[in-house]
Formats: C-alpha cells, structure tokens, sequence
C-alpha cells in the first residue's frame, strides 16, 4: 500500500477493516472508522481534528494551549515524534 515510488515500511501485513473505534485522551473521547489493522497497529479515520491542551514554558511561566495533532512518526531509534499545531 506504498505510494509510488515509495518504499513500503511495515513488516507485519494489513488487512482492510471497517467498523467503529472509540478511543480517548485523559479528558476527552473520540469516535472514529478504522481503515486497515495489523497484528501491532491500526489505521483510524476521525471526523474532528484530536486535540490536546498542553503546557509550554514561556519567559519562565507555564502557558496553556489548546492543540491538534497534525502528524506522528517513529523516529530511527524507536522514540516518538508529533507535530502539533498550538492555539493561543
């Protein structure tokens, strides 16, 4: 399922699937339609942008944000890397 000229990274196989999942953040739920699924992962599809609030220290204070996350990707030594998108 590589795009063209793209080289496919997964090592376990998916297959297609098609039902609800619900899933949630320490405040908040979320529904979704799953895409496909693997032995060690799922693709989801949500209707509504998965939003955090987040803290950011700023000239020595804590600022609150609201934020939406916009990628995630698994960085070549196994650690976890997010883009998020910040609202003041």
């Amino acid at each position: 399922m590589a795009g063209i000229g793209k080289k496919e990274k997964r090592a376990v196989e998916r297959r297609l699937i098609k039902t609800e999942v619900t899933f949630q953040t320490k405040d908040d739920r979320y529904k979704a339609k799953s895409v496909d699924m693997s032995d060690n992962g799922i693709r989801i599809i949500t209707e509504m942008p998965v939003h955090f609030r987040i803290k950011i220290k700023e000239d020595d204070r804590m600022v609150q944000h609201e934020a939406q996350l916009v990628w995630a990707r698994v960085r070549e030594d196994g650690t976890m890397e997010y883009g998020l998108k910040c609202y003041k």
